[in-house]
């Protein structure tokens, strides 16, 4: 975990089948889809995963199958105690298993089901033999111990509705408002998200945390620790896997890289595929710096197979404003000057996009935040500088990749 981010707070998903699993036996994970491009591919599950580190924190969230929504949501706190690793062994607790592999063919591709799980016949989705009823078959793990554990659950609506307690679960309202196909395994929370959530749990379990029922995961002497599909070469095989690498490298001595991270004790927070709006509006890569215990500065990336386009270019220049605000709106302490600076990395970049990049200069907005609040707090307007863009190339080569500055190095 690099030397200044703290404990950054991540959601894995879990149901009634798999909870008491992954709450006993100390470990959470996601799947291992056939398709391997897209964010909720294989390649962007790899890419959840290697974001984290040891000492996050996690909160089990609890999907509904059938429970009441008392018996639901938001559960926790667990902290992370290893790197992302491989493990196809079979974990029970108390009558639950949680598989890592197909017991007929040995596929570590997820299992299938109908519409009702507790009623449909679960089957392997490579060669359709039956899988037992409520098994799941998760690979990719992560190691979790206790670290406050609550026994009652953070509903949704206490979570997104009630307005009780400060803040706004931002990044993963707009998951839940467009339901199937948009839900992620696992997915990075804002700082303030955390915060939230970590004083809602204390709040519905009246401040009483617990020790579970708990049996170590079993020891291993050499994992099989994730590591992302490069390929050969010179681009990656799809987008995510380079979201996989940069997460996975994201706070090494990485030339080109670190220049972007910065100082390591001023990098607060970092994630990816962080939603910010309707329309399943996100960004690729999202980073938070601190100084003096003030936010000061965002960066944004967006991560591209191929060659950095006009309509990339275009695409981070319309969303400032949206992750402006994003970086700001329930930061603590407030935030009233803020550097955001976007990023673009690709395989190269086309030349009316090169000339785009040339025409463009810092520019300043303002976002009303006394306008809002004016009817109950003085808070005051917060003030954003919007850096030009830096653009990077990347190459893929001997297993690792390597970056170039295409334009851009003096914003850094």
């Amino acid at each position: 975990m690099s030397q200044g981010v703290d404990r950054r707070g991540y959601v894995f998903v879990v149901d009634k089948f798999s909870y008491p699993v992954h709450r006993s036996r100390g470990f959470c994970g996601v799947k291992e889809p056939k398709l391997e491009w897209n964010f909720s591919g294989q390649s962007g599950l790899y890419a959840d995963l290697l974001g984290t580190r040891p000492g996050d924190l996690v909160f089990l969230y609890q999907r509904r199958i059938d429970e009441s929504p008392e018996d639901r949501g938001f559960r926790g706190v667990y902290e992370i105690t290893s790197r992302p690793f491989v493990d196809t062994q079979t974990i029970s607790w108390n009558g639950h298993t949680v598989r890592g592999e197909c017991p007929e063919c040995g596929s570590t591709y997820p299992e299938d089901w109908g519409r009702d799980p507790n009623k449909d016949p679960w089957t392997c989705d490579n060669c359709d033999s039956d899988v037992p009823q409520g098994e799941h078959i998760v690979p990719n793990r992560v190691l979790i111990q206790p670290d406050n554990y609550y026994p009652n659950s953070v509903t949704d609506n206490t979570a997104y509705v009630d307005q009780t307690d400060p803040g706004f679960i931002w990044t993963k309202i707009f998951r839940k408002m467009y339901g199937v196909g948009t839900e992620r395994s696992a997915a990075p929370l804002l700082p303030e998200e955390t915060e939230k959530l970590l004083r809602l749990l204390e709040r519905e379990n009246e401040g009483t945390s617990e020790v579970p029922d708990f049996e170590p995961y079993p020891a291993q002497e050499n994992r099989d620790y994730l590591s992302p599909k490069l390929g050969d070469g010179p681009e990656v095989p799809y987008e995510h896997w380079l979201h996989a690498w940069i997460l996975n490298n994201i706070d090494e001595e990485i030339p080109v890289l670190s220049d972007i991270v910065g100082p390591l004790s001023e990098l607060e927070w970092f994630g990816n595929e962080i939603v910010y709006g309707i329309g399943r509006s996100k960004v690729d890569l999202l980073l938070l710096h601190e100084r003096d215990g003030h936010r000061y500065k965002a960066t944004v990336g967006e991560l591209k197979q191929e060659e950095i386009t006009v309509d990339n270019i275009n695409q981070i220049d319309r969303y400032s404003y949206w992750i402006s605000q994003l970086a700001t709106a329930n930061a603590e302490p407030p935030v009233e000057d803020l550097q955001l600076h976007p990023v673009i990395i690709g395989s190269g970049i086309e030349p009316d996009a090169r000339t785009k990049l040339g025409s463009m200069e810092e520019r300043q907005l303002e976002i009303p935040y006394s306008r809002a609040d004016s009817r109950t707090t003085s808070r005051t307007d917060c003030t954003v500088q919007i850096q030009t863009p830096t653009a990077v190339e990347y190459t893929v080569s001997d297993g690792s990749i390597r970056f170039e500055y295409i334009s851009g190095q003096s914003s850094l």
